[in-house]
């Protein structure tokens, strides 16, 4: 294309040139000629010039991206050679490539707002009390030492009054084989099925004022589990019930022995994590029991010796569930001033999905017998609904409690069944208490 332009400038310059005697009037129509040539040489010239330009970017954006590309390469030839990390659905993880390794951090927020009445008399007393409250603040870890078989967990939780940081629960477990597995720590004690039900899937806000009376709670001690499928054995040697952290000279209890053993008779053992019940699942029923022995140390306080039995069934198909519950225990004195107690309650619960998988109505009755002296009995229910926004990952619960007659006093060997925990404050006749909760897991 140059070379046609040049060739013509040059033929008609070299014209002009002999053609020099001609007249003006022909040299003026030559040189307009030259003058329109020179014009479009420039703008070929510019043309072609821009188009050399953008195929030189275009090479380097083409070397850049191959450049991108090859760092990306490396960097996932680095990661699967190396840790592991991200969401598998459930918690935040870090996994060495072989899986001998690994490390899921999770957390749970519950915060609240309540409203209490209370049915108390005398001048200048408030019945009602009213306030924001966060319950819960948890954060969780868990995973494998060097093989899948070799597990740990760590909890560490804040106090709702004061917000400080502690340790709730550890454990370090050996799997043995497919069905034994050998754990110590701080831990849960194998007793009733409310309490060993996590708080994050709970079917009302909170658990009954039986459960709270009756709880074993933490204690640090090895625990022995069989799992064969069908039937599920916890047997856990134990400082007793409520201990806690507690170093070894300090322990109220000579020994506390428990064990619980549940039979699952329909369904799969994943379903018995909560006490709900979601689509596209198939019928759940299990049954269990579980019986607790602890020995007082009279040197520590020891309140005497401890007897506690329980027996519960669970029931869920479809949109439906049903728990019922059953907890007796004695309490046998060692000193004459302190009488001996046998103790008994009831928790029967369920709940109905109006909306599938997203709201879901319930209600709760218990019964609590003390033995001590006075007005020892109550019952009391909850009625309420959950809002499951994202199942239980985030919900929104709203229920109120309601107790009849005098809360008794509370157990020596498991707590106060009433507390600021459940959104109750002094557990008198007729208190009666509104609670909303957001619940948040990640």
């Amino acid at each position: 294309m140059l070379r046609k332009y040049w060739n013509t400038a040059v033929f008609t310059i070299a014209g002009l040139g002999l053609m020099a005697p001609a007249q003006g009037d022909q040299i003026a129509d030559m040189q307009a000629q030259v003058d329109s040539l020179r014009s479009e040489l420039s703008q070929v010239q510019v043309d072609q010039g821009d188009n050399w330009l953008n195929e030189r970017r275009a090479e380097e954006v083409k070397g850049l991206v191959m450049e991108v590309l090859a760092d990306a390469d490396t960097r996932a030839s680095l990661l699967n050679d190396g840790a592991l990390a991200g969401h598998d659905g459930k918690h935040f993880f870090i996994q060495s490539a072989d899986g001998a390794f690994a490390l899921y951090l999770s957390g749970q927020v519950g915060f609240r707002y309540i409203w209490n009445s209370q049915d108390t008399s005398g001048p200048g007393v408030d019945e009602d009390e009213g306030g924001f409250q966060t319950r819960r603040l948890k954060l969780k870890a868990s995973g494998h030492i060097s093989s899948p078989k070799i597990k740990y967990k760590l909890a560490l939780t804040t106090d709702r009054g004061d917000g400080s940081v502690s340790l709730e629960a550890y454990e370090i477990a050996r799997q043995l084989n497919d069905n034994v597995q050998i754990a110590a720590g701080l831990m849960k004690l194998p007793f009733l099925t409310e309490e060993l039900t996590s708080s994050s899937q709970l079917l009302a806000m909170e658990r009954t004022p039986t459960n709270e009376f009756f709880t074993l709670n933490y204690a640090e001690g090895v625990r022995l589990r069989y799992d064969d499928g069908p039937i599920l054995i916890n047997f856990m040697v134990s400082d007793g019930a409520n201990s806690e952290r507690s170093d070894f000279e300090d322990d109220e209890s000579e020994i506390a022995l428990t064990g619980r053993i549940d039979y699952l008779i329909k369904g799969e053992r994943s379903q018995g994590k909560d006490f709900t019940g979601w689509s596209g699942e198939e019928q759940f029923l299990s049954i269990g029991g579980a019986y607790h022995l602890e020995y007082g140390d009279g040197r520590n306080g020891g309140g005497g010796d401890y007897h506690a039995h329980t027996v519960d069934v669970r029931w869920e198909n479809g949109p439906l569930n049903l728990f019922a519950a059953y907890i007796g225990a004695s309490i046998d004195s060692d000193e004459d001033t302190d009488p001996d107690r046998d103790m008994e309650g009831l928790v029967v619960q369920g709940g109905v999905h109006v909306v599938p998988d997203k709201v879901e109505i319930f209600g709760q009755w218990f019964y609590l017998d003390g033995d001590v002296s006075g007005e020892d009995e109550f019952d009391g229910c909850v009625v309420g609904f959950n809002y499951y926004i994202n199942g239980h990952k985030t919900k929104l619960t709203t229920d109120v409690i309601w107790l009849n007659e005098m809360t008794p006093t509370s157990n020596p060997f498991g707590a106060s069944a009433s507390s600021s925990g459940l959104g109750l404050i002094t557990g008198t006749e007729d208190e009666l208490a509104v609670r909303t909760q957001f619940q948040v897991l990640f």
